[in-house]
């Protein structure tokens, strides 16, 4: 690190605390910067180099406040020393970089990283770095297996009871990132309701 606390180009910024929109929660910059440690110094990223310089590049530009000028030319021309004329419409090792990052990750935390607490992703079509506290991601899921499970159980105790009710059918849409919706036959309601977060599904069942 650069003595004026400059690292790889990127003015770092001190005390950041992020917030974990989805969660309501707070992530600090030591927090982020530990978990950024872990994945830089694991296997899997010590095998990738341009990774891996991908990965600290964008998430040193976004704790110093910059998150704004990660954009295709600069991370080609910063990370992956493309020089004029670089054209990213004609060169696309950033897009593939980026893809290739976003695997990456989720491999990582589908192994080694499983119990981090920070998670760092990226969503599709952006190079900005996002954070969130993996342990309110897994309450998620907690919540929603509770839910589904107590819909089915509902649904299964009528049928062995043969309640004389108009016929039961649940269509359950489990949303990317949403919600799990429950749609009621036509004859009480074609209105969705909406019950409680979901995370990281997205088929139909």
């Amino acid at each position: 690190m650069h003595p004026t606390g400059r690292m790889d180009g990127v003015v770092m910024s001190q005390n950041l605390v992020i917030s974990d929109s989805r969660s309501g929660q707070t992530i600090s910059e030591e927090a982020i910067r530990e978990a950024l440690a872990r994945i830089l110094e694991s296997a899997m990223f010590i095998q990738s180099a341009r990774l891996s310089r991908f990965l600290r590049f964008t998430v040193e530009a976004t704790l110093a406040g910059e998150a704004d000028t990660l954009k295709e030319y600069l991370i080609g021309t910063e990370v992956y020393d493309r020089k004029p004329p670089y054209h990213p419409s004609a060169d696309s090792i950033v897009r593939g970089e980026a893809r290739r990052l976003r695997n990456k990750l989720r491999e990582y935390y589908e192994s080694v990283g499983k119990d981090d607490s920070v998670l760092i992703d990226y969503r599709p079509g952006s190079y900005v770095p996002t954070f969130r506290n993996q342990r309110s991601l897994r309450d998620d899921r907690i919540a929603t297996d509770r839910a589904l499970g107590e819909l089915f159980t509902e649904e299964l105790g009528a049928q062995a009871f043969e309640i004389p009710l108009v016929p039961r059918k649940l269509d359950v849409q489990i949303v990317f990132e949403g919600t799990v919706r429950v749609l009621r036959p036509a004859s009480t309601s074609s209105t969705p309701t909406d019950l409680i977060p979901a995370q990281d599904v997205s088929k139909r069942s």
